[in-house]
């Protein structure tokens, strides 16, 4: 399962960064930028009470069009998740993060200047690592999650403030997969910079 986890994983990298750069980047406004933030995730469960901890995103985005109305943007983030049970156990799951998002800007067309953004479209996660109270159980959790982004933010100059939410589709617990199904939901805050 790892094994088609990675290779999953090597293909969508592989397309993101094609879809990045098919498009010349006079038409296209290819951007580069860095953002980091805390994401507050909901795992939701009929069986345990599970309150949420702070956890953490960050990394960087390509494209977006900021020349333009429309554009795509491609983003390689590193997410954790993170929360506790009512049993006392406190856990947390690791994801390389892949969206690939449609951006609608508004305002001024210069870098330099103030714009909005709305973003949205698929994201595609892939588990690098997860601890249960301080230990880590591979089998407790599955490899992979695909969930939809929504969003929108604001860029002053090349300063960026971002708000999103994400919806997952998929089961992420594989234990107790049999009689619970337990699914997330993450609400993110974000500050970046673009560099050109």
């Amino acid at each position: 399962m790892q094994m088609w986890s990675r290779i999953a994983a090597m293909s969508i990298l592989a397309s993101a960064v094609v879809l990045g750069a098919s498009t010349p980047a006079a038409a296209q406004g290819v951007g580069v930028g860095f953002k980091i933030g805390p994401t507050f995730a909901d795992f939701t469960s009929d069986a345990l009470d599970i309150s949420h901890r702070t956890g953490w995103h960050g990394g960087i985005f390509i494209g977006g069009n900021r020349d333009g109305f429309v554009g795509w943007q491609t983003e390689f983030n590193w997410l954790r998740r993170a929360g506790d049970t009512d049993l006392g156990e406190g856990f947390h799951i690791d994801y390389l993060q892949v969206p690939i998002l449609l951006r609608f800007n508004i305002g001024t067309n210069s870098k330099n200047g103030f714009a909005v953004y709305g973003i949205g479209g698929p994201a595609f996660e892939f588990k690098i690592g997860d601890e249960i109270n301080g230990v880590t159980i591979d089998d407790a959790f599955e490899g992979t999650d695909v969930g939809f982004v929504v969003g929108a933010g604001m860029e002053i100059t090349r300063l960026i403030l971002e708000g999103r939410y994400e919806w997952g589709f998929l089961r992420v617990n594989k234990a107790f997969a049999d009689i619970e199904e337990i699914k997330t939901r993450s609400f993110t805050i974000l500050v970046g910079i673009r560099f050109n």
